[in-house]
């Protein structure tokens, strides 16, 4: 997309049914669509616990995207950790990447954090609670940034570097944490791989294909594991949501809704350093900033531009756009749901409708998936402008559908008429509320899972 364009084509379809990349270690891969750099996210079944801490030995040739499966609990036998201990354990931490270990009593899990601004910091804070874990290297192209991680660590002696390679290929370093602009992920993680590091890497995962298969190779080449940061395949409501589904109560499914609606007094991805941190800092300057090295996986490169710096999710030179940044989560949570693996077909239609300066990628966009063999539709929309859906999504059955968000899982029954008979409710007794005004019904009907004060939740900043 050039950088004068305000939107994209109308549609645009393509047809991946002969794509050759099997996805037999669950990869997700992103797909780019030639000029437009349209990103569709698209992954294997993902089956994650978060708050699992295991790492498993070397020797295991593991690659996920979200941590626990069978490879996993296979390291913890060998590893001689009762699975009962573990899930005792995991279950009084915060949520925390897979790549964390319960190590050794005596052994440390060393980590180094690459990229330390408004997500990467946050991932700093939480993961050096984890039990034996230690920061020992952190990274960042900003003064500011490196400055706010030294005070934040719990270990005061962290090598503070604005070299990437030395972090990533460090020898006191057991596993690496990847948090930078998207269009970094893939180098990073395929070096790290290569000095035989663990490796969670924030998403989107990478930008292409080739990425993407270059990124597969160096991993089961080097026998690491590798975790992407999607969370909601840990969320108790989405594991609800699959038990629900795999039971059968919701008769034949078709058709999946998934939504991201939000907006905000301020333009969607501007904040410098924080999530809540409009302003651009006074400090933000080529003294304090590398920004050569910045560019350096650029294909354009131009002059200092802090705003690119810190707003790069808006320019498709270093993010993603929605699809890898927000989509991603959407379509990870779907797919841990129903399993539906990669589509035959994808069409997309998006573009600049309302927060149009200063930015290049879509802050409107909407996404079918088609999956004719399995008789299925997926769609996801997304808006800068409203929060009517929120993240909601809505898995329709012929018996019942289902509600699924991050704090909350609700089952309706469905309604519909057979050809030349009475109306027909099809109903659970957990949501027989049709005979309610429909609004009401939708506020009334009984949760499968409610988020209750003082529970411990998964959470991410998308």
């Amino acid at each position: 997309m050039d950088a004068d364009s305000k939107c994209m084509r109308p549609s645009v379809r393509f047809d991946i049914s002969r794509l050759q990349f099997r996805l037999d270690w669950r990869i997700p891969i992103t797909l780019s669509i030639g000029h437009l750099h349209r990103k569709l996210y698209m992954a294997g079944e993902i089956f994650r616990l978060a708050r699992a801490f295991v790492r498993p030995p070397n020797r295991a040739n593991s690659l996920t995207t979200g941590g626990a499966c069978s490879r996993m609990e296979t390291a913890m036998k060998d590893k001689g950790v009762a699975r009962r201990t573990f899930l005792k354990s995991a279950s009084a931490l915060p949520a925390a990447p897979a790549v964390l270990a319960q190590p050794k009593p005596n052994e440390r899990l060393r980590l180094a954090v690459v990229g330390v601004g408004t997500r990467g910091i946050y991932l700093l804070e939480r993961m050096q609670e984890a039990p034996n874990t230690e920061i020992a290297v952190i990274c960042d192209l900003y003064d500011s940034n490196l400055e706010r991680a030294r005070k934040a660590a719990f270990n005061k002696q962290a090598v503070l570097t604005k070299d990437w390679e030395k972090a990533v290929e460090s020898k006191d370093v057991d596993a690496v944490v990847i948090a930078t602009p998207d269009f970094w992920h893939a180098p990073m993680t395929i070096r790290a791989a290569q000095a035989k590091k663990h490796v969670y890497v924030e998403k989107g995962l990478c930008r292409t294909l080739e990425e993407a298969k270059a990124i597969r190779k160096a991993v089961r080449e080097n026998r690491v594991v590798l975790q992407l940061g999607h969370h909601q395949n840990s969320e108790p409501s989405f594991i609800r949501a699959r038990e629900i589904f795999q039971s059968g109560r919701l008769g034949r499914v078709c058709l999946a809704r998934t939504y991201i609606d939000r907006t905000n007094a301020w333009p969607e991805w501007q904040f410098y350093t924080r999530y809540d941190n409009q302003q651009l800092p006074a400090d933000a300057t080529p003294e304090r900033i590398d920004w050569e090295k910045f560019q350096e996986y650029a294909t354009v490169k131009t002059s200092f531009d802090p705003e690119r710096f810190f707003r790069w999710r808006c320019w498709w030179e270093y993010g993603t756009g929605i699809a890898g940044d927000l989509m991603s989560h959407q379509w990870d949570g779907v797919n841990m749901i129903l399993g539906m693996g990669i589509p035959e077909a994808v069409q997309t239609m998006g573009g600049l409708y309302f927060w149009t300066k200063d930015r290049e990628v879509p802050d409107q966009w909407h996404v079918l998936f088609e999956y004719p063999k399995k008789q299925l539709n997926v769609t996801f929309a997304c808006t800068f402008h409203n929060r009517h859906h929120g993240t909601n999504t809505y898995i329709l059955g012929r018996d019942a559908s289902i509600e699924v968000g991050e704090r909350h899982c609700r089952l309706y029954a469905a309604e519909w008429t057979p050809e030349g008979a009475a109306r027909v409710q099809a109903a659970r007794k957990k949501a027989e509320q049709w005979g309610l005004d429909p609004e009401l019904a939708h506020f009334l009907a009984e949760p499968e899972y409610r988020w209750k004060p003082g529970e411990n939740p998964v959470s991410s900043h998308m």
